[in-house]
């Protein structure tokens, strides 16, 4: 049951044109005017919220976390930019760089996971 809808999912994903498109940083850093500013801000807090519920899927399923950040914080917009901006300073990222991909790296760099003790 569970290969089928993986399966159907895929198909529906592959079958589907793509509608959402990846905000660059460049773009973040210089937007057009103020709509586009208002939606980088958005974009930014959708990617943060994804990849929390991605790491409350994988805690809750006993995966490897992607970052481990303190349950009781919640962080703010200006947070969120401020880790993934100080991610692409530290990466000399370029203006084409994904701020989803930087914001990951950033919350990786400012919430680390503990290595078990094999490692």
């Amino acid at each position: 049951m569970n290969k089928w809808i993986l399966s159907a999912c895929f198909l529906a994903l592959t079958a589907a044109p793509a509608a959402a498109a990846d905000v660059r940083l460049e773009s973040y850093r210089n937007p057009a005017n103020e709509n586009f500013r208002i939606f980088n801000h958005m974009y930014l807090d959708g990617a943060r919220g994804g990849m929390m519920a991605s790491n409350a899927w994988l805690k809750r399923h006993g995966g490897q976390m992607l970052f481990c950040m303190p349950d009781n914080l919640a962080l703010s917009t200006e947070q969120t930019e401020e880790i993934m901006l100080k991610s692409a300073d530290k990466r000399a990222a370029k203006g084409d760089m994904a701020v989803a991909s930087l914001l990951l790296w950033g919350l990786q760099d400012t919430f680390p996971c503990e290595k078990p003790a094999s490692q």
